[in-house]
């Protein structure tokens, strides 16, 4: 997936992929942190599942990118 980007690719989408889980993180404690609202439990289990699934998502994507920029660093250049 990403073994044709260069590192400098690479690195641009690591710092991407931490940005969204950043948000991810934002938004799970605006949504899940509120107090004066109130909101059933199953609309906040379904939420808390999507913010798990895409917390996971990044994660795994952000794995696969250090992996690879690793990888890179461990290659001999010619």
């Amino acid at each position: 997936m990403f073994e044709t980007m260069t590192r400098e690719e690479l690195e641009r989408e690591l710092q991407a992929t931490l940005a969204e889980m950043d948000e991810v993180e934002e938004m799970r404690r605006a949504v899940l942190g509120q107090t004066g609202v109130h909101v059933g439990a199953r609309i906040l289990q379904q939420y808390r599942t999507r913010f798990d699934n895409d917390q996971k998502r990044f994660e795994e994507r952000a794995a696969q990118l250090c992996a690879r920029i690793t990888a890179l660093t461990r290659e001999p250049t010619t």
